[in-house]
């Protein structure tokens, strides 16, 4: 029984649906401008496609062999160094897409997607297990020592930052200067002890909100920007010969002679103002340390004593002034005469009169 013959004239079934797919829509078919396109097109899929189709078509291929040529390749060196054929095994109940292909690792698994194998390298670091039989803190912590904040990248330094417990009774919100220092300079590492007490340090050992860790290139670029600049090499008394340009108003020049009238002046009332100090802080051990003490208590007594002295007195001359007016009273009643009368401040006579 002789082939059926193809209804497009030899035209393949997926070059007639193509065709049949960029005809839909077009108006009048069976219209001979029309029919002359769909033959255009049916030749066209006949003969391949378009040129740029055929490019694209060879380029694949050639990439397609090129692939396989080195796959075979590398198959045959691997045969050339007696290298038996690896069988991985997995422990009973283990999943095996939690274990890396190891022909994936090695970059030529031959299975692809259809591997049982995962084919992501994360899986393994997530399940690695520590080996029994060998204690890797020394290793550890000698890798530790060797990082330096140097080799991280921001989100590590802060990382490392959180997790060292240490400097937590902090009594300001300062940053260690020493912190940020071995920051930018590279030498924070998982053993950097602060210069200031160590863990006693009492500024927070902390980021700051929005610091942005520099790395070695911008570090470089900004040192060589500050060499470059003119600050680099601008002396003191440049600086001071600039300031004292931009001062305004009567001003008094700076001599030798009114510098040491300044400083005179200066040192005097600093001392009137530790004296006045003293004097008001003045204590009582202070007090008698300095022996003012006697002088003061011998001048209290010196004034009590003339008080003393001149209230005697006076006592003494009311006393008799008293009895010699009683006195002369009572001579007056034996005589048979009167009393005199004294005026308040008029000095009573001496009776022998």
């Amino acid at each position: 029984m002789p082939p059926k013959k193809n209804d497009k004239g030899g035209v393949p079934k997926k070059a007639a649906k193509t065709i049949e797919d960029k005809s839909f829509g077009m108006k009048n078919k069976k219209g001979g401008a029309a029919q002359k396109q769909i033959a255009q097109m049916a030749s066209s899929m006949k003969n391949g496609g378009s040129a740029e189709q055929k490019r694209k078509e060879a380029e694949k291929a050639a990439r397609e062999r090129e692939k396989k040529a080195a796959e075979d390749a590398k198959r045959e060196a691997e045969m050339l160094l007696n290298k038996p054929a690896q069988i991985q095994k997995v422990p009973f109940g283990v999943d095996p897409k939690t274990v890396v292909c190891i022909f994936f690792k090695k970059g030529n698994c031959e299975k692809g997607k259809k591997c049982k194998f995962s084919h992501n390298l994360d899986d393994e670091r997530k399940t690695e297990k520590r080996s029994l039989y060998t204690d890797t803190r020394k290793e550890e912590e000698e890798k530790k020592k060797a990082e330096t904040s140097a080799d991280w990248d921001e989100e590590k330094l802060r990382s490392v930052v959180l997790s060292k417990k240490g400097n937590q009774q902090t009594t300001t919100d300062k940053v260690c200067k020493f912190f940020i220092e071995a920051i930018e300079d590279g030498k924070y590492g998982w053993f950097w002890i602060c210069p200031n007490g160590g863990d006693k340090c009492k500024y927070k050992h902390a980021l700051p909100p929005g610091f942005i860790l520099k790395t070695k290139e911008q570090r470089a670029a900004e040192k060589a920007l500050m060499d470059k600049s003119p600050l680099k090499t601008l002396t003191l008394e440049d600086f001071l010969e600039s300031e004292r340009h931009k001062l305004t108003g009567t001003l008094t020049p700076v001599t030798p002679e009114s510098f040491a009238k300044w400083k005179k002046e200066r040192l005097d009332k600093k001392a009137a103002e530790e004296q006045a100090k003293k004097a008001k802080e003045a204590t009582g051990r202070a007090l008698f340390e300095s022996g003012n003490w006697r002088t003061t208590e011998d001048d209290e007594d010196a004034d009590d004593e003339d008080d003393s002295a001149w209230n005697l007195e006076k006592l003494r001359a009311e006393t008799q002034a008293l009895r010699d007016k009683k006195e002369e009273e009572r001579l007056a009643l034996l005589n048979g005469g009167t009393v005199p009368t004294l005026a308040p401040d008029a000095a009573p006579e001496a009776s022998g009169s």
